[in-house]
């Protein structure tokens, strides 16, 4: 028997039927505590998943999003498994959000805009990926960046949702709006980047999937790629004594070299490898045609 056919909490969807919202958003919270005392965290959570999701659909945003701040809440305890299960709760409650506001008309019947109920629903999916980070929301997150052309969030999620062609089609839509001469550079960040954080498989099979003629960029992706199987020093310096120019073009790419370096040779002490400390510190000023926002490169 599912929520909405339950007895149980008839009271609370009498109460939404009839408008009353903020009784009805009391008695989901109590409901949920009852089940956390008696230990049945998976009813807790999809209670409030479940009313959440009601009141998108009721256009009760702030009421929703209190109902998944308690979710979290819950969830985040240290006994508690986070599965793919409530993955997909998560997931549904942010495609709900979304899909719901862009039919909504503005100014919107509660205290909340638009792009504040956005914002706390992608707060909400970032804090479940702390708990999860499963490929599956990395992907509905890298999505939503990418339709409101926030390219530089939509890559990280993106790499991490671990979908090669979706992965693919994404950096081919982002070089087709972007000058001839930058277009290599889009490709060779996505790859630095899944090597500095050891994802070194996506990154061979994105190479050989992409095909492009980079001109001497890409023999850099190979030879950092390379690296990765059969890590050599002497080539690594080699290489970045040699496209030193490629490396200096991108704000991003010394210390994305300098993560790769870390990874590949931990304690290896070069006075003359500059990429040998974390460049973060640099002055190092973007061009116009490549500054990029930082990236986060968790360990």
């Amino acid at each position: 028997m599912g929520i909405a056919d339950n007895p149980k909490y008839r009271r609370i969807n009498d109460d939404i039927a009839a408008g009353r919202f903020y009784d009805s958003l009391q008695h989901v919270l109590s409901a949920s505590q009852r089940a956390v005392i008696a230990k049945r965290y998976s009813e807790a959570l999809e209670v409030l998943h479940h009313f959440a999701e009601v009141y998108i659909r009721a256009g009760e945003y702030a009421q929703s999003l209190e109902l998944m701040k308690e979710y979290m809440k819950i969830a985040s305890k240290s006994d508690i498994e986070f599965t793919e299960a409530n993955i997909d709760q998560v997931k549904s409650f942010f495609c709900t959000v979304k899909d719901s506001l862009s039919c909504a008309q503005e100014p919107l019947s509660g205290p909340l805009a638009k792009d504040a109920i956005l914002e706390k629903s992608l707060a909400i999916a970032d804090s479940a990926l702390e708990l999860n980070p499963h490929p599956k929301l990395q992907l509905c997150i890298g999505q939503h960046h990418w339709d409101e052309g926030q390219l530089s969030e939509a890559q990280g999620y993106l790499i991490q949702g671990q979908d090669i062609e979706v992965l693919s089609k994404f950096l081919e839509s982002w070089a087709s709006i972007v000058q001839e001469h930058e277009r290599p550079f889009v490709y060779l960040r996505c790859i630095l980047i899944q090597l500095a954080t050891g994802d070194d498989a996506t990154a061979k099979c994105l190479l050989l999937m992409l095909n492009q003629d980079f001109e001497s960029s890409d023999t850099l992706a190979y030879i950092f790629t390379e690296l990765c199987e059969n890590p050599d020093y002497l080539l690594y310096k080699v290489a970045c004594k040699v496209y030193r120019p490629i490396i200096d073009a991108d704000p991003n790419f010394p210390r994305l070299v300098h993560h790769l370096r870390e990874r590949l040779f931990p304690g290896h002490h070069d006075p003359t490898d500059p990429f040998q400390y974390d460049p973060s510190s640099w002055d190092v000023q973007p061009s116009p045609a490549t500054a990029m926002e930082p990236y986060s490169l968790k360990p």
